[in-house]
């Protein structure tokens, strides 16, 4: 499924960009392009954002 339509870019590479780290919309849009085109999918992206925050591995490390 696409979180970012003007871009192709799909959920699974969102979620791989929160997991290695990109904790804002602005961190993924540079490590995906999503939401540098209309910016519709901006409240997409912030839910995934909240979404996998508990889930990233890599949070707990940042966190330690």
């Amino acid at each position: 499924m696409f979180a970012c339509i003007c871009r192709a870019v799909t959920s699974d590479q969102v979620s791989t960009a929160i997991d290695n780290g990109a904790a804002t919309v602005e961190a993924v849009s540079r490590a995906t392009r999503a939401c540098t085109g209309c910016g519709t999918c901006r409240d997409r992206i912030e839910s995934m954002i909240g979404e996998r925050a508990g889930q990233c591995p890599l949070k707990a490390l940042q966190t330690a």
